[in-house]
């Protein structure tokens, strides 16, 4: 949006400048200092025009000074590959496909049955007894006691014994076969922000050759604004000096809204702030 503006607000631009000077370059052989002066004025003031109107939207957007923008290094993006909620999603796959592989080797234990009985209470005891003088007659004794019984069995069919190495290789598959995919999820995601960075640090090269010579064309036309004062070059001269400045401007403000774009597209991929908060 912000590029169809510029191009919009260019062209009109390019068609402003040589718009005004076609109507005084008859007059331009008679025309004072004075009146070459106020020629440049109603020049400058279009070229006010259409700079605030480029400039408005796109300061609104676009950081001052983003050529200036230190880039952290590669290793710290691609470390953040790890915190996307993709990869961390294909992760917890992978975890719960091991928690369920851990339970089904530990399934064992459902075939071992463990019983156990405990007791208090006073019993009676009946016993026989007999010495050399008295027949044998029986005995009677009450005494507290505790009892204890413990047991244990197993039981297994016969299928679930045999079926069991195979359900246990077939947990390690799955998680295999997870993680192959979630390796190829960290390769994509890589991949991606591999070509984002490529994007800023290309981006972030040509934006200060940009600039260079957009400054270059704002020293150029304002020596030729001088001239067109003391009356050195023509009307037509100084209109086409003024749309290579645009063009050089515009082109430098083109290129800073593409690399803010990719800077928050990188940041978008990664989560890492770049574009500090004003």
């Amino acid at each position: 949006m912000i590029k169809k503006c510029i191009k919009y607000i260019y062209g009109i631009a390019i068609l402003g400048l040589f718009a005004f000077p076609a109507a005084i370059v008859a007059q331009e052989q008679t025309m004072t200092r004075e009146e070459r002066i106020k020629a440049l004025e109603r020049l400058k003031m279009e070229d006010a025009q259409w700079e605030t109107a480029t400039s408005t939207q796109i300061k609104n957007d676009v950081p001052i000074e983003i050529e200036r923008l230190e880039l952290p290094p590669l290793s710290i993006f691609l470390d953040a590959v790890a915190e996307n909620a993709t990869v961390k999603r294909a992760q917890s796959q992978i975890e719960q496909v091991k928690n369920d592989y851990r339970l089904q080797k530990r399934e064992w234990w459902n075939y071992l049955r463990l019983s156990g009985m405990y007791s208090y209470g006073r019993y009676n005891v009946i016993g026989n007894a007999s010495d050399e003088f008295t027949p044998m007659y029986q005995t009677t004794m009450s005494s507290a006691q505790h009892n204890f019984n413990v047991g244990a069995n197993v039981g297994v069919s016969l299928g679930d014994l045999i079926n069991r190495p195979l359900k246990l290789k077939k947990y390690k598959y799955s998680i295999e076969q997870l993680q192959y995919t979630q390796e190829e999820v960290m390769e994509d995601r890589k991949l991606k922000v591999l070509e984002a960075y490529n994007a800023v640090t290309e981006q972030l090269a040509t934006i200060k050759a940009k600039a260079e010579t957009a400054a270059l064309y704002n020293a150029q036309m304002k020596i030729s604004e001088n001239n067109f004062i003391q009356g050195k070059i023509d009307i037509i001269s100084l209109s086409l000096e003024r749309a290579r400045r645009t063009g050089a401007v515009t082109n430098y403000e083109q290129s800073r809204v593409a690399l803010h774009n990719s800077i928050v597209l990188l940041e978008m991929l990664t989560n890492v702030k770049i574009i500090k908060d004003k």
